[in-house]
């Protein structure tokens, strides 16, 4: 049995190269990013109006005017007309270039109308409500790097600087199988002696929502039909993900399977709870989970060791998250645990606060879980405002 940091980290040194891909920019959310993105413009392009209002050559307001013509209307849009006299002031609409002659903004509020005269208040300043050119960035200048998710604000820098088609990270094709002839598929109603089939939808949830659509699969107890239907899986997918068969049952035949199938070992049995029949293994081309089957078990190596692993294969940051335990925990067994919590904030601060169960099998409590705070090996007593490493329920 191998204790969990060993775990991990001989997990996450198994690499593969999944290459790259270009995707529409529309269909880019939630990828990762695979590239450089360099200005190609400065941004803003041009002096720009910030507010809705009356643009004046601040030096006739210096001179003590307060009356101004209106020269003409200055629609975002469109290109930029001068000012025609100083003693004029031109409306203009937020995002228009400032128009040439102008050097100050007077927001409508602060404005009022005489006729066909502008006047304005004691009190203004010049240089006010424009965003200048090349504030934001210069031409030239690199916007973004790759190893980054795109989410609302890369999707923008994406668009500002022309970027209709994008260079992503290829998803890996991953499979999810369940094991074992007493799970039966969700639209069956099963005998007393069945459950539904839970855990793969689970998994599934978690690749779907970082964007990944895997396929499901099941494994019976049939030896013949499993290896093939296993064998099948690998060859066709870049990751496979299994839940069940692992323990030292006599019909837990997935690690000999994995075996006959040309699955290299890394490890298993973890020093961990929940999850210690965890087996994690590889070919060439294809990396392999073999998770336990109880849900709790399986969602734990799932976030714990596929999340991790999976965000490092696509260059992601890894998010070193950290909670305060909310009350005191004993666990005597020299095992790491991953004790199911639910967050609190408050006061500034993030709090863990144990979630009750009845063991990994309870799947129940799951709703209330917002992840896994991890208390290490080494110690019995965990006490209230220590701060440890928390896992969510979620790869990215």
């Amino acid at each position: 049995m191998i204790a969990y940091p060993a775990a991990l980290a001989r997990t996450l040194e198994q690499t593969f190269d999944w290459g790259t891909e270009r995707v529409p920019l529309a269909q880019a959310t939630g990828r990762v990013l695979s590239q450089s993105v360099v200005a190609d413009r400065d941004h803003p392009p041009f002096d720009r109006v910030a507010m809705d209002g009356v643009a004046i050559d601040f030096q006739a307001y210096a001179a003590a005017q307060r009356r101004f013509a209106v020269s003409h209307v200055a629609p975002a849009g469109t290109p930029p007309r001068p000012l025609a006299a100083s003693d004029q002031c031109v409306e203009v609409m937020t995002g228009a270039p400032l128009p040439p002659g102008t050097t100050t903004v007077i927001r409508y509020e602060d404005i009022q109308r005489d006729g066909e005269f502008i006047v304005l208040p004691d009190g203004v300043t010049d240089a006010r409500s424009i965003h200048r050119r090349a504030t934001d960035a210069r031409a030239g200048t690199t916007m973004l790097e790759g190893s980054r998710i795109i989410g609302p604000a890369e999707m923008a820098v994406l668009a500002t600087y022309g970027q209709a088609t994008v260079t992503v990270r290829r998803w890996p094709l991953v499979a999810i199988a369940s094991t074992g002839d007493e799970v039966v598929d969700v639209d069956r109603e099963p005998q007393d002696h069945q459950i539904r089939s839970s855990n793969v939808h689970q998994l599934a949830s978690l690749f779907r929502m970082a964007g990944i659509q895997p396929t499901l699969s099941h494994l019976g107890d049939d030896p013949a039909g499993g290896r093939h239907t296993l064998g099948r899986l690998i060859d066709d997918h870049d990751v496979v993900l299994l839940s069940g068969g692992v323990s030292k049952g006599k019909l837990d035949h997935i690690p000999n399977w994995l075996a006959d199938a040309g699955i290299e070992k890394l490890f298993h049995r973890v020093a961990q709870r929940p999850g210690k029949p965890l087996w994690v293994g590889r070919n060439e081309d294809t990396m392999v989970f073999a998770l336990p089957g109880n849900p709790a078990s399986s969602l734990v190596g799932a976030v714990v060791y596929v999340g991790a692993w999976l965000r490092q294969q696509l260059g992601v940051p890894v998010e070193n998250r950290r909670a305060l335990l909310a009350e005191d925990v004993s666990f005597a067994p020299e095992l790491t645990l991953f004790r199911s919590v639910q967050l609190e904030h408050a006061n500034g601060q993030i709090t863990a606060r144990p979630v009750t169960n009845s063991g990994s099998g309870d799947l129940v409590s799951l709703l209330e879980t917002d992840g896994f705070l991890v208390l290490p090996a080494d110690r019995t007593n965990f006490m209230a405002s220590e701060p440890f490493p928390f896992v969510p329920l979620r790869f990215f």
